[in-house]
């Protein structure tokens, strides 16, 4: 099932140069990413030709001619990475793939002006062919924000739609990714991730109050247990139920994971390591379940008439408050 892709991400000052230097082949090693073969290289085009001089000349150019108002951290371009599935991307003729790059050229064109684009190269030399395209955020009303255009999640999210919607036009094979605003979350709460790190360091104590709860004992150390396990499951079972329910996200990202980051992944540059980060983030997540599958098993190993005296014992006190 391959996927349109389309990544924005933000430049600042600073980032630009090396941003050039990537996307226009200026480098003379690419030690950071093996996957570029500069034999290969001769076969990239561009859809729009880069400024005579540098990005950063250009774009202060464009600034100052249109007034913008420029502040020490405003985001100066947009970077555009344009592509799909490894799979799909690969199995079309050169031909075809042009008129995809050509296709999500003019889509981007519509939405952010033709004269605002600085270039769109089309990478052939690494494994999936893929175009760079990068663009100044100036607006009609001559602001730079790149906010105007990208907007906030919701309008990512319409973006992604809108592009969908315009190359699956022509390749009708092509499907839409589900995006977070779709799953009905934005993201994982971060009390859970806390929880799960508490609940994964509590568990050699869990085990060892369970070996007390079997032992026939009536002890201070079975009261020990049962007090420890007594504490431990009204979090254990706040933290089940909300993994459950984060489920259609998860697998969401499963998915999303198992599709794209094949070709992230191989996208070793420095102009990635954002999109890697969020990447390694994602897999946090999926610790999560694995955290929840363990204390599940714990769980069940709680003898049922003891699970029932905790669970009373628990319900008293909260009468009693």
């Amino acid at each position: 099932m391959p996927y349109a892709i389309l990544r924005f991400q933000k430049r600042k000052a600073g980032s630009i140069a090396s941003c050039e230097r990537h996307n226009e082949r200026r480098k003379e090693a690419y030690k950071s990413n093996p996957d570029i073969d500069v034999e290969r290289s001769k076969l990239n085009y561009h859809l729009v030709n880069p400024p005579r001089y540098t990005y950063k000349k250009e774009i202060n150019r464009m600034v100052k001619e249109a007034g913008c108002k420029v502040r020490r951290d405003s985001v100066m371009m947009v970077e555009t990475l344009i592509t799909a599935s490894p799979e799909f991307m690969n199995s079309l003729p050169p031909e075809e793939q042009k008129k995809y790059f050509t296709m999500a050229l003019d889509f981007i064109a519509e939405r952010v002006g033709r004269q605002n684009i600085l270039s769109a190269v089309v990478h052939m030399d690494e494994k999936t062919p893929h175009m760079h395209l990068c663009f100044v955020p100036i607006t009609p009303d001559n602001r730079l924000s790149a906010k105007a255009f990208l907007g906030n999640q919701k309008s990512l999210s319409q973006w992604q739609s809108d592009y969908h919607e315009r190359m699956s036009s022509r390749w009708d094979e092509l499907e839409r990714g589900q995006s977070s605003m779709e799953t009905g979350r934005k993201h994982i709460p971060t009390w859970l991730f806390k929880m799960g790190t508490r609940l994964d360091k509590q568990y050699e104590e869990i085990v060892s109050a369970l070996s007390d709860i079997n032992a026939f004992n009536a002890g201070k150390k079975r009261d020990k247990a049962l007090e420890i396990l007594a504490s431990w499951l009204p979090e254990m079972e706040k933290f089940s139920k909300e993994i459950h329910k984060q489920d259609s996200y998860i697998k969401n990202l499963k998915a999303r994971i198992g599709e794209e980051a094949d070709y992230a992944g191989r996208m070793r540059d420095e102009k990635y390591a954002e999109e890697l980060k969020v990447q390694k983030a994602n897999q946090r997540i999926f610790e999560l379940q694995k955290t929840n599958q363990q204390m599940e098993r714990l769980l069940k190993k709680i003898p049922p008439e003891v699970l029932d005296e905790i669970q009373e014992s628990n319900r008293n006190q909260t009468r009693e408050r």
